[in-house]
């Protein structure tokens, strides 16, 4: 089993689950991706994150923050090429070789995990930038996907890999159910946020009694007799399923 070489201090944790994740919590949003010293930050975080999950042999990982970075590096120097353009240069090359490395590193299969880590920093990425311009909707809809899709990661992958990812997981939760509560407030918010559940459970194949929308129906409940009216069936029918 893989040891990590260090453990971090709680602070930087917290840090590192916020800006790896390239995230904002709060009500009051800030347009930051307009700030390229801001981006730089976010990519930075990416970098350390991925050194300390290479010290800690969690290749997959780490390869997908070196990736996440390098995107972030890249897309910086042609938004703002007059930042900093060489030391982002030095940044992107020094990113490709911890690619190289991390590739070479990882056992055989962890590949799949790299690109699921990946999809999720990405899924979190878009959901970051539409919550900063205030796209409550389409923030909830992939801030939600890389919340079931993280815990899925956590449930299926090994130990070391599931702790190394538990900071993410929880500030995920936390903003995905921020950004829900953001929604709901909208015109016909309610409706938008179980569309966007819905989809989700069919396309994750995620059980709906675990959806956030789900309200649960004590048995008898509907009145009717349950062998022939089923409570689940009634309380659909009377739009009583989703709050």
């Amino acid at each position: 089993m893989r040891s990590s070489s260090r453990q971090r201090p709680r602070w930087i944790r917290s840090i590192i689950a916020a800006a790896a994740f390239v995230a904002c919590g709060g009500e009051t949003v800030v347009e930051a991706s307009s700030d390229p010293q801001e981006r730089w930050l976010h990519a930075y975080v990416l970098v350390q994150t991925g050194e300390f999950l290479g010290e800690s042999e969690l290749w997959p990982l780490a390869l997908a923050n070196f990736s996440a970075a390098l995107q972030e590096f890249e897309d910086l120097s042609v938004d703002y090429p007059e930042f900093q353009p060489r030391l982002i240069s030095y940044r992107r090359e020094e990113l490709k070789r911890r690619i190289g490395e991390a590739n070479e590193s990882m056992n055989a299969g962890e590949h799949g995990v790299a690109l699921r880590y990946q999809e999720i920093l990405e899924s979190t990425r878009v959901a970051v930038r539409s919550r900063m311009r205030l796209d409550h909707e389409t923030a909830y809809r992939f801030f939600s996907e890389a919340q079931w899709q993280l815990e899925a990661l956590r449930e299926e992958g090994a130990p070391e890999l599931s702790a190394a990812l538990t900071d993410q997981q929880d500030y995920l939760d936390e903003i995905t159910e921020s950004s829900r509560d953001l929604l709901i407030r909208e015109p016909e918010g309610g409706l938008k946020a179980h569309n966007i559940e819905k989809d989700l459970a069919e396309r994750l194949s995620i059980a709906v009694s675990e959806l956030p929308s789900f309200q649960e129906i004590e048995p008898s409940a509907s009145g009717m007799s349950s062998a022939l009216f089923p409570d689940e069936l009634v309380a659909r029918v009377r739009g009583q399923w989703y709050r």
